[in-house]
């Protein structure tokens, strides 16, 4: 049975000046799940945001959010969702329980006080209700900002770069709360650069570059496939970039892209159903053979900076995935 969606987008297209920054974008967001939106700067990822979220009107295609069609249209279906900008945005002369009260009043929530302090508590600041906005950190600040967020009980919310500029504590604290969110049946689709944090936090995801869809799915299904696909992960002792040329123009190597500053994600040309063991030690030896310094070949996952890198990259950019 097809998963229930919380947003569907079709043949997406938004042009500026002429130019495509979205081009024919389908999505398909799961309920209950954290979805992560990755892709390089200029890769279409906040314009597809603020095309959901009613900011922006695509030039083409279909959105249905919640269910409804063109959703991101009617007030009353953009009243159930939420978002939270990279910045924070407050007042700070306000403290926590007066900014949460003036957005309370804002958005007519029932039981505003009642929900204030529910949503303080959820976000681990009730003990700092009473401060001045101007003295929390920037972490707190975007904690408030979150309650702001979750005030009138969203189902879907939509992150643009949430945890940018955090400390390492401030990202651990924003992880943790969009897991029980994420638990308690919200769905996140969520933008960042941060992507060791996306890979501990995110259910699915999917990578936009040149404002299209080059891969999609459940975070588990994706980074396996690079090792189903007969790709090779290795380590050099040089650094990859000034020896990518000569890697690909080895006879054992059909494509090769950088995945970190001393890896490589290599498709060796062997044949099909060439046993791992025996890829190993072709693609070791025509990198010895090179004058390269091999540490380690093997067949295991990538990690989600790795794919990111081989995804984005100008060349062999689709290497062990298919088209979103």
């Amino acid at each position: 049975m097809p998963p229930d969606l919380a947003l569907e987008t079709h043949g997406l297209v938004k042009s500026f000046n002429g130019t495509r920054a979205v081009d024919g974008v389908d999505l398909a967001v799961a309920k209950g799940e954290i979805v992560g939106f990755l892709g390089p700067n200029g890769a279409g990822k906040t314009t597809v945001m603020n095309i959901v979220t009613g900011l922006l009107k695509p030039d083409a295609g279909e959105v249905i959010l919640l269910g409804e069609r063109e959703g991101y249209r009617r007030p009353e279906v953009r009243s159930r969702i939420g978002c939270l900008q990279e910045k924070p945005r407050i007042y700070p002369d306000m403290t926590a329980r007066e900014y949460l009260g003036f957005f309370a009043n804002l958005y007519g929530v029932d039981g505003g006080g009642e929900r204030i302090g529910e949503v303080l508590e959820r976000v681990s600041l009730a003990q700092d209700a009473d401060r001045p906005l101007s003295t929390f950190s920037r972490g707190m600040q975007q904690r408030a900002c979150l309650a702001r967020t979750l005030l009138h009980r969203p189902e879907f919310m939509v992150l643009d770069e949430p945890t940018l500029g955090l400390d390492p504590n401030g990202v651990a604290e924003m992880r943790r709360i969009f897991r029980e969110l994420r638990d308690e049946g919200l769905t996140l689709l969520f933008s960042s650069h941060q992507l060791d944090e996306m890979e501990r936090v995110c259910d699915s995801v999917v990578f936009l570059r040149d404002g299209q869809v080059v891969a999609a799915g459940r975070k588990d299904d994706i980074l396996p496939a690079t090792e189903d696909a007969g790709l090779l992960h290795v380590e050099l002792l040089e650094e990859v970039e000034p020896h990518l040329d000569r890697v690909r123009a080895l006879d054992a190597v059909r494509k090769a892209e950088r995945s970190g500053a001393n890896t490589l994600a290599i498709e060796p040309a062997l044949p099909e159903g060439t046993p791992i063991r025996d890829r190993r030690g072709a693609v070791s030896r025509a990198l010895a053979a090179g004058g390269l310094t091999v540490l380690s070949v093997t067949g295991a996952r990538m990690s989600l900076e790795e794919l990111f890198l081989v995804l984005t990259g100008t060349a062999g950019a689709n290497l062990g995935t298919k088209d979103g």
